[in-house]
């Protein structure tokens, strides 16, 4: 049965660090290339993001929504190298990347897979963990197994090695990138040295995929259930191609139940919502709160992620013992105890996120390394104590030895 779509979009995340002594360059570079703009979020535009997240992020992530009009003109007053040292203190600031022309693209020949690449966004945190997000949706198919093998496809385009089989077939057709080539050294533009990168782990040749769609309502209703379409739903959530047979393994897939007909899958792979056109809410407030307050949310849990590895990585340098201690313990009181929202939505797809992407066991890790820490530099603190009173011990002999003989003699 071939499932048809009524709507969908799909982000590819694209996640790498920044030195944090090379931050303040790198926001130069950023703020001199002409295609890209300071995002700023405002209390009446973005309301719904406003109210969404509390208080804490809210200041941390958005500190645009605090920027009042005179604030921004007297902010671009300044030269280029002010503004980037200005930015460095924010804990997080947005481009938005300016694509000029519609891009289109191609997928295969006569069979092929259209798609338009909608936005691309730069997220940056000044601890040097940032975010290059790309916005896509596929043209001319209502067809989900066409979504499928465009996600799968997609998030390798930046891979060093590249199957010409598989990615010859999807070519960049007119606009502002005219291959995937093209596209690929616009990444390698926008984004930094991939070594950094890879002392933590992160994966620089492939995306992360944050996508939605939303089904039409005959394949999944109060006749048609969930469970005929779980393996499409798997499939969706890895972000697998369509002809993927395997035995499907759902104990390996964190699922988030928003509703009787919207189901959001957790995965490694990226963070994938599915739904029904049965209910209109379904196709027309959710998909913005998805890409707005809930893809933030994401971000957010990402950033903690790659954040803390960076972190257990740091640790391993003894030199940096002391500064590494006051950024974990900054962590902790700045983002990790605090809450991020009261929407019971929110919530409950930011815990399966955590859980996800094992949040609380990498945390735990950062902590052991802290405590090692904390106690060699007690027991380092103690052993400089007790030298020091060693020595006043000794000079303190060396004296009264000294006034003995001094006193002898006198007599």
């Amino acid at each position: 049965m071939e499932l048809k779509m009524k709507y969908h979009y799909s982000y590819f995340i694209y996640p790498y660090v920044v030195k944090t002594e090379k931050y303040s360059k790198y926001m130069q570079r950023l703020l001199k290339n002409s295609k890209c703009k300071l995002k700023i979020f405002e209390k009446r535009k973005d309301f719904s993001m406003y109210n969404y997240f509390l208080p804490t992020v809210r200041e941390y992530m958005f500190k645009s929504f605090m920027f009042a009009d005179t604030s921004m003109r007297v902010f671009k007053s300044f030269g280029i190298k002010l503004q980037a040292n200005m930015l460095s203190q924010i804990p997080c600031t947005i481009f938005d990347y300016n694509l000029g022309e519609d891009i289109q693209a191609k997928a295969g020949e006569e069979d092929g897979i259209f798609f338009k690449i909608q936005k691309i966004e730069i997220i940056c945190f000044n601890t040097g963990i940032c975010f290059l997000v790309l916005k896509t949706n596929i043209e001319d198919s209502d067809k989900f197994s066409d979504l499928l093998n465009f996600n799968f496809r997609f998030r390798d385009i930046n891979s060093e090695v590249k199957d010409i089989f598989s990615y010859n077939k999807i070519k960049l057709q007119t606009g502002t990138f005219s291959d995937i080539k093209k596209l690929s050294d616009i990444i390698k533009e926008l984004t930094w040295n991939p070594v950094e990168s890879k002392k933590i782990d992160i994966d620089v040749n492939r995306f992360l995929t944050y996508s939605y769609v939303c089904l039409d309502q005959e394949y999944w209703n109060d006749v048609h259930e969930f469970k005929e379409i779980e393996k499409e739903f798997f499939k969706f959530a890895n972000v697998l191609n369509s002809e993927f047979n395997s035995i499907f393994n759902n104990e390996r897939l964190n699922v988030v139940n928003l509703g009787k007909y919207i189901k959001i899958g957790v995965s490694s792979a990226g963070v994938n919502l599915i739904t029904s056109s049965i209910n209109t809410v379904n196709y027309t407030n959710l998909p913005f709160e998805y890409e707005n307050e809930y893809f933030y949310t994401y971000i957010f849990a990402l950033y903690q992620k790659f954040y803390l590895n960076k972190l257990l990585n740091d640790f391993k340098n003894t030199k940096e013992i002391e500064r590494n201690k006051e950024e974990f313990i900054k962590f902790t009181n700045d983002i990790w105890i605090h809450e991020i929202t009261n929407n019971d939505n929110g919530n409950l797809m930011y815990k399966e996120i955590l859980k996800g992407l094992e949040l609380d066991e990498i945390y735990e890790k950062v902590k052991r390394q802290y405590d090692i820490a904390y106690k060699n530099s007690k027991v380092k603190n103690n052993e400089k104590l007790n030298k020091v009173i060693l020595f006043m011990l000794i000079v303190s002999l060396i004296v009264n030895v000294i006034n003995f003989i001094i006193l002898y003699k006198l007599r």
